[in-house]
């Protein structure tokens, strides 16, 4: 009798967890709107939620299926998203009508230390004064200081591969795996640009900065898991007060961060790197922030800068060595630049003028879209309508807005031959016929990106440096199929990315 009890109360509790997990996909049956069919637990994300695919390729072949819809119903696991597959739609909502979807929606819980701190979580008119705060961190001028900063890691770079001794039997040059070499320069330049450390992750490649930041990066492994529990039931995770990252390591960095202000303050220390900016800005800022929420912009490096910036350096190189031409003259553009600075270093200013690295940048983060998609979250309610009027859809205060950014960079009407990699779709003669809202790497509207510019430069100073020593040519590791391999947030094959390296003379 007791086992029957028991296999009835098993059941029930099979069933109301079922019930539970689909409790919320009737929603766009109700509101009449165009959807998929989710299963439980997972909505319209197996793939990607069971890491059987990259989130970039979830979303860009839902967007494929459905892109005959302006508006289509999307189920992130259980949360309902309407998606905007329409670029003038994008516009309307997300500059047109911004004071409508001002905010992201909430990914992480409120026991997270710093999280809800970063000016990318914060809302409303706390966003819109870090903003503020922020906006003059990252000008061109600031910027230029910084760079000399990145030249040091730079270099040391240049120096571990210089010493490298990993040849290959009848074959000139090394193989490298672009992955780890590249996150070990994201650490080295967020520790002495965001944190004012000096660190030599490939000198010293068990440095606790570099130890402690791997464990922060969500895109795999169990802070993945968690970071998907979280989302999956948030209020549970919030009620167990559990949290995605070691409270420990946070601290950690928040440590690093007020010490040396305080030491730059009492000793009147001055250094061009994103303390000394933070601090500045602080100074000038009418709104009294907190340390946490000084320390919070730092913090964001690692979930912003580490992991995107080392994998647009990985994904570039990838499609270079399988365009040789595109390398090449790629490398002559950087043999006219190194001769203009006439012996002196790199600078900002250089890289800046360099119009086919940037062309090359720009099809690179159109191809291998960093960020798959971007959000907002409805603050006021909003009725959608066409050019001419007619209404498409009424928006309620909490419904959830999905921007598939990564569908729009592989649809042919936008982008022909979109798996095909193409740095001329951004020279001056065709950038032009671009439909604008179609390319997003940064986001869009008020609320796209304030650090774009640190990315490019660290990027485009780090191919200089590489091309300018090295041809990138494939190694017999080189992943054959990146789009079909890789896994979780970011495009990054499990097996690594290996690519053989060619000294030049």
């Amino acid at each position: 009798m007791a086992l029957i009890e028991v296999c009835l109360a098993l059941v029930v509790i099979v069933y109301l967890v079922y019930k539970w997990s689909t409790a919320t996909f009737k929603t766009f049956e109700e509101r009449k709107l165009y959807f998929e069919k989710p299963y439980p637990f997972v909505g319209n994300m197996a793939s990607s939620a069971l890491q059987t695919a990259s989130f970039q390729k979830q979303i860009t072949e839902f967007y494929e299926r459905t892109r005959q819809h302006k508006l289509v119903g999307f189920f992130n696991m259980r949360i309902p998203m309407i998606q905007i597959n329409d670029p003038e739609l994008i516009k309307k909502i997300c500059v047109k009508d911004f004071d409508h979807f001002p905010n992201h929606q909430l990914f992480i819980s409120s026991n997270e230390r710093l999280f809800n701190d970063m000016i990318t979580v914060m809302r409303d008119q706390r966003w819109k004064h870090m903003r503020n705060t922020l906006t003059p961190v990252f000008t061109a001028a600031k910027m230029r200081n910084m760079f000399t900063l990145m030249n040091e890691s730079f270099a040391e770079c240049m120096q571990h591969l210089d010493g490298s001794s990993k040849t290959l039997p009848g074959r000139k040059g090394f193989e490298v795996d672009m992955k780890v070499l590249c996150n070990k320069l994201s650490n080295d330049i967020i520790a002495t640009t965001a944190f004012g450390l000096k660190v030599n992750s490939y000198d010293n490649p068990k440095n606790e900065f570099y130890e402690i930041g791997q464990s922060l990066v969500f895109s795999r492994g169990l802070q993945f898991f968690k970071f998907m529990l979280s989302t999956l039931v948030p209020k549970i995770f919030s009620l167990l007060k559990l949290s995605i990252f070691d409270s420990a390591k946070v601290d950690y960095f928040a440590r690093l961060v007020v010490e040396a202000m305080q030491y730059r303050e009492k000793h009147n220390i001055t250094r061009p790197d994103m303390i000394q900016l933070l601090m500045e800005a602080k100074n000038e800022s009418e709104d009294n922030w907190t340390d946490d929420e000084i320390v919070a912009q730092c913090f964001i490096f690692f979930f912003a800068a580490f992991e995107n910036n080392s994998n647009l350096i990985c994904t570039t190189t990838f499609e270079l060595l399988h365009s040789p031409d595109v390398q090449e003259r790629l490398y002559e553009e950087i043999i006219e630049t190194k001769n203009a600075l006439n012996g002196a270093s790199l600078t900002y200013d250089a890289v800046q003028k360099m119009t086919y690295m940037d062309m090359v940048i720009s099809e690179s983060l159109r191809k291998w879209t960093l960020a798959a998609a971007t959000d907002r979250f409805c603050s006021k309610d909003y009725t959608l309508t066409d050019d001419d009027g007619t209404k498409l859809f009424d928006f309620k205060v909490g419904d959830r807005i999905n921007i598939p950014i990564c569908g729009l960079h592989c649809d042919d009407r936008y982008f022909p031959e979109p798996r095909k990699f193409d740095p001329d779709r951004f020279s001056e003669e065709r950038k032009g016929d671009m439909v604008p809202y179609t390319y997003l790497p940064f986001g869009v509207g008020p609320r796209s990106c304030i650090g774009n510019r640190y990315a490019l430069m660290q990027v485009k100073g780090m191919l200089f440096n590489l091309l300018l020593h090295y041809k990138i040519e494939a190694s017999p590791r080189t992943i054959k199929d990146l789009w079909g391999s890789a896994r979780g947030f970011n495009f990054t094959p499990r097996s690594g990315f290996w690519m053989h390296l060619v000294p030049r003379k």
